[in-house]
């Protein structure tokens, strides 16, 4: 049944929409409670608890539906997960509860539901009965799909829930008169100000001092900048095993013996047997040979000299019909190229433009012209073509064929590639030529474009891969490596044994990328274990074939972070801020804007009608401040130095111009109206989530 295939596509998932802001998808059972969970949880909010099968599910869900990285499938499921627990939690506290009536007026409102034929009465509309017996009869006769939907009744249950919810706090959103007057003022009211702004440059960095206490109390001041998660610092070096030197004379050796013909003696038959080179085997009996001997297939298409790759394309374009070359080294393999065959001229580029008829082959419903007038329309088309008229533009307003929008331009093509007449055509014309021709699919006008020559080669390769003996070494090196750190420090070692040291800082505790490694989440893992120290070291394998061998070099704490850790960043705001200081005092005891500037060298500046949402200031960045005080003056008078976010301003305002009262506010308060409730939507997961405790397990797990 159509509805049942419904029930079991949409009952993997349950949507909560609260705003844009929530989107959460949760598998059948997520909620019910019945997973048992021995082990530590992966995440608590508030009473709810997540255990791992749970939150495995929905991992594996958003690994498949998003082809998301492990991590980011992991963080992904945490977000939405604490979001719909939070959600549920408050839904529960306030006693929200779904009727039967709720449920049919949710599907009478789904086109999932409400448009299946199953369920539409005479008049056109959803029948909450039909509904019902359905579900009845599932219930009797199919109990697998019975439980499936009631896995999709407590989704809906929880969807209207949600939804109610939404409701309920948009009504506590409310915007009064007032606050639409003040808005409005808030825009319309206007000031002219003379200012002088003391630059903080002015100031020399050696006048001021900045003491490790003050850059303390400054973070202390603002904590909540500097609240930091738990993270880490590693260094690491990394030993790849590569095809040495020898590895790679021994697999072109192989090749070479492709180079002369090899006698066998063949056990089956009890003769001798010739096996001939690459270059005496035969053009039939390419393919097959290629393939025995290459890791790479055999590729039986013609190709131009820009479609070849690598750093010999020219070279084997090159080659005269069955001559051999290599071996040669390219992107890691190597090669032995023969060439098979050369065409010249092809491979072609044209352009086109389709005159389809009624009946023609493929033809669109919408063509209704006959065959003589298709004709007639094709020759008139070539007309314009030559006599200059722009021939993309013909195929855009004219061409019934796919290529029409792109101005009838086609991919370079064989002649092979198409219908007989039009590649006799392309392929017997020169560059440029223009005409019509007839297939089944109707007239073509076309241009030839381009020609160009192709070869076909056949090369066989081997990839160049570390012998044995090579990765045995390798691995030996990277033991030795960690094994000496317990007597050397690590950059001194490194120096000695000639790699590359790298670091990366401040990794937190779910991150799973190393720059330029990729996924190094076991590196993670370990940096974080309970009792890992500082300066501890460990050899981890990358890429099946290499190694690293990585040490800790720093652990932070969560909370606050110290001086030391950010002195670099924060200094120059001390800095900045004492500089402001200092220009307040120096400028504090003047009573006219021109001493204050001359104090400084700088010149008193204008602003005229300026409003409190403006808040820019020529030369300065936005200064709220500053404009903030000019409203508060009374006009003629000189404000205290006011420190702004790019100096230390004097202001004085020199004419203040109120709005004038409008008849309605109405437009200003449905404007804060609708941005108090987007806002809302934004903030409201951000609210609920604050509202309870949250635990994250991730990191024992993942």
């Amino acid at each position: 049944m159509a509805i049942l295939g419904k029930i079991r596509e949409r009952s993997i998932f349950l949507i909560f929409i609260i705003g844009m802001a929530l989107l959460a998808f949760v598998f059948t059972g997520v909620f019910d409670g019945n997973s048992t969970q021995s082990q530590e949880p992966v995440l608590i909010v508030g009473d709810a608890e997540v255990g791992i099968d749970e939150f495995s599910r929905q991992v594996d869900f958003a690994e498949r539906s998003y082809r998301m990285s492990s991590m980011q499938a992991v963080n992904f499921a945490f977000e939405q997960t604490t979001n719909v627990k939070a959600l549920e939690q408050a839904v529960e506290n306030l006693g929200l509860d779904v009727g039967k009536n709720h449920i049919e007026l949710f599907l009478k409102s789904d086109p999932n539901f409400s448009s299946d034929p199953q369920f539409i009465d005479e008049n056109g509309a959803f029948d909450p009965q039909r509904f019902t017996d359905f579900i009845l009869d599932l219930r009797q006769n199919n109990p697998q799909g019975f439980e499936q939907w009631k896995a999709q009744e407590g989704s809906i249950k929880n969807n209207i829930k949600a939804s109610n919810y939404q409701d309920m706090v948009n009504a506590g959103v409310n915007v009064t008169n007032f606050e639409a007057q003040q808005e409005y003022a808030l825009q319309s009211d206007l000031v002219d100000i003379e200012y002088v702004r003391i630059p903080l440059n002015s100031v020399s960095d050696s006048l001021i001092t900045v003491s490790t206490k003050d850059i303390e109390a400054y973070i202390k001041e603002n904590s909540t900048k500097y609240e930091q998660d738990a993270s880490r610092s590693v260094r690491y070096v990394k030993f790849d095993v590569a095809a040495t030197p020898e590895d790679k004379l021994l697999i072109e050796n192989e090749l070479r013996n492709l180079l002369s013909d090899r006698s066998i003696f063949n056990e089956v038959s009890k003769q001798e047997e010739v096996i001939p080179s690459l270059a005496n085997v035969s053009d039939t009996a390419i393919a097959s040979y290629v393939s025995e001997y290459s890791e790479v297939p055999y590729d039986d298409a013609f190709v131009s000299e820009t479609e070849l790759s690598g750093n010999y394309a020219s070279t084997l374009f090159k080659l005269s019909k069955g001559a051999v070359f290599g071996p040669y080294e390219d992107n890691g393999y190597s090669n032995l190229t023969k060439m098979v065959a050369k065409r010249k001229n092809g491979k072609a580029k044209a352009r086109h433009i389709l005159v389809a008829y009624d009946g023609a082959a493929r033809a669109k419903e919408s063509v209704t012209r006959s065959k003589s007038q298709a004709r007639k329309e094709a020759y008139a088309l070539l007309r314009k073509a030559r006599s200059g008229s722009d021939f993309a533009q013909l195929a855009r307003e004219n061409s019934d064929g796919p290529s029409g929008p792109s101005g009838g331009d086609l991919p370079e093509f064989t002649k092979e590639d198409m219908v007989a007449p039009f590649s006799d055509f392309v392929f017997r014309n020169r560059k440029g030529a223009k005409g019509v021709v007839e297939t089944e699919f109707g007239y073509h006008v076309i241009e030839v474009l381009d020609k160009k020559d192709v070869v076909k080669l056949a090369t066989i390769s081997k990839k160049l891969i570390p012998s044995d003996a090579t990765a045995n070494r390798v691995y030996t090196e990277a033991s030795q490596f960690e094994f000496d750190l317990k007597e050397t420090e690590f950059t001194a070692l490194a120096k000695q044994k000639n790699v590359a040291v790298r670091a990366v800082n401040d990794l937190k505790i779910l991150d799973e990328t190393f720059p330029g490694l990729g996924n190094q989440r076991q590196v993670v893992q370990w940096a974080f274990e309970k009792d890992r120290k500082v300066m501890d070291a460990k050899r981890f394998s990358y890429n099946t074939d290499s190694f690293l061998i990585v040490q800790l070099t720093a652990s932070k704490s969560e909370g606050l972070a110290s001086a030391a850790d950010i002195e670099a960043s924060v200094k120059p705001l001390v800095l900045n801020e004492k500089k402001k200081a200092y220009i307040v005092d120096q400028i504090k005891a003047y009573t006219t804007l021109e001493e204050v500037g001359n104090q400084f060298g700088q010149t008193p500046s204008t602003a005229t009608a300026m409003n409190r949402f403006t808040a820019m200031l020529a030369g300065a960045s936005k200064e709220p401040k500053v404009i903030g005080a000019a409203f508060s003056l009374p006009s003629g008078t000189l404000s205290a130095p006011i420190a702004g976010s790019s100096g230390v301003y004097v202001v004085k305002a020199t004419a203040t111009k109120p709005a004038e009262a409008l008849p309605s506010y109405a437009g200003y308060k449905s404007s804060l109206l609708n941005s108090a409730q987007q806002n809302l939507r934004q903030e409201l997961t951000a609210a609920l989530k604050s509202t309870y405790t949250i635990v994250d397990n991730r990191n024992l797990y993942y």
